[in-house]
């Protein structure tokens, strides 16, 4: 530390207080450097994250309106009765079911005995896609004949 005092004693008081102002400014630059010029960086990135955040919100809240909007307006395939649906879907493909039983959780269980492969599952496309119905749950077996199946059909709402 003394050599660098003398070193800067032996200037005179002008060149002292420029040797001085130079030291200020090229600590200011480095100090916004390495310091404020990455934290600027944080805060735009931060920025543009929650813009891109709030765009996310606004449609997630567009959906649920939408949502809320259509379960209360209550579609005119929702209304309709399950067996019915279910009846007239099934004699439209060409095949009908053994048994139609409804339990207690709202869903619905269809047993079909040697029904063609293809016939069930134009059905079960129909009553997914077509309808709006879960197929929750699906157990085929090998029919009597040959391209005949036996099938338990879950569905749920």
């Amino acid at each position: 530390m003394d050599a660098f005092l003398t070193w800067y004693r032996k200037f005179s008081a002008r060149e002292q207080a420029y040797l001085l102002a130079v030291a200020v400014v090229l600590v200011l630059y480095v100090m916004f450097m390495l310091v404020l010029k990455p934290l600027a960086g944080m805060r735009d990135e931060m920025a543009l994250r929650n813009t891109a955040t709030e765009e996310k919100l606004s449609r997630v809240q567009a959906m649920a309106s939408e949502l809320k909007q259509l379960k209360s307006s209550g579609s005119p395939r929702a209304n309709r009765n399950m067996n019915q649906l279910i009846n007239a879907s099934t004699a439209d493909v060409g095949i009908r079911p053994t048994r139609i039983s409804p339990n207690s959780r709202g869903e619905t269980q269809i047993r079909f005995e040697n029904v063609g492969f293809a016939e069930l599952l134009r059905w079960l496309y129909r009553i997914e896609y077509g309808e709006g119905i879960a197929v929750k749950e699906v157990a085929i077996n090998q029919g009597d004949r040959g391209g005949l199946v036996k099938a338990t059909i879950r569905l749920g709402s």
